[in-house]
């Protein structure tokens, strides 16, 4: 048996990640021996990876394509203006900013959700889209560029998170 470490490196990092169940992710991932960042980038996407199985049908992929083409619509924005909104974001909680990086990450909320569709064809993709789109908010709003994590790994956590309370833990 794996005992908990909290002067552990992969402890401190899942705790400035603000991960919830800290206890069973540090486990799971120390039981196989997996302390790298990049063991927990792999462990937290594990749970959207597409079935290939479980592929989508044409019905599914109309209103994906229609989000799609709603989100190829909004402005781009660089990862060096990015990263700056996000810093003044956490200073000033700043309404505007939060939205303009919640628009600047809505392509990978429709990629976890089209792969975690494809596991869970019951789910409505609408439903499934706003689900995420609150787990992304709720990442900005706790983000601090201080702690140098990467945004995206925190989004990861956060929509999955999001995600499996909407959805699984009431089924």
């Amino acid at each position: 048996m794996i005992n908990i470490d909290k002067e552990d490196e992969l402890y401190k990092y899942l705790l400035k990640l603000g991960v919830e169940d800290k206890e069973k992710v540090y486990l799971e991932l120390a039981q196989n021996g997996r302390y790298k960042r990049k063991d927990i980038q792999t462990y937290l996407n594990s749970k959207f990876q597409p079935s290939v199985t479980n592929e989508l049908n044409e019905t599914d992929l109309e209103p994906i394509l229609d989000y799609y083409v709603d989100i190829k619509k909004l402005p781009r924005i660089s990862n060096v203006e990015l990263k700056q909104n996000l810093k003044e974001f956490y200073l000033t909680k700043n309404k505007k900013l939060m939205q303009k990086i919640q628009q600047a990450y809505l392509k990978d909320v429709l990629y976890m959700c089209i792969n975690y569709k494809t596991l869970h064809k019951d789910v409505d993709l609408q439903d499934l889209v706003q689900t995420a789109n609150i787990g992304l908010l709720n990442a900005v709003k706790k983000y601090n560029p201080n702690n140098r994590l990467d945004f995206k790994d925190y989004i990861v956590f956060y929509i999955r998170e999001s995600i499996i309370k909407e959805f699984e833990e009431k089924n």
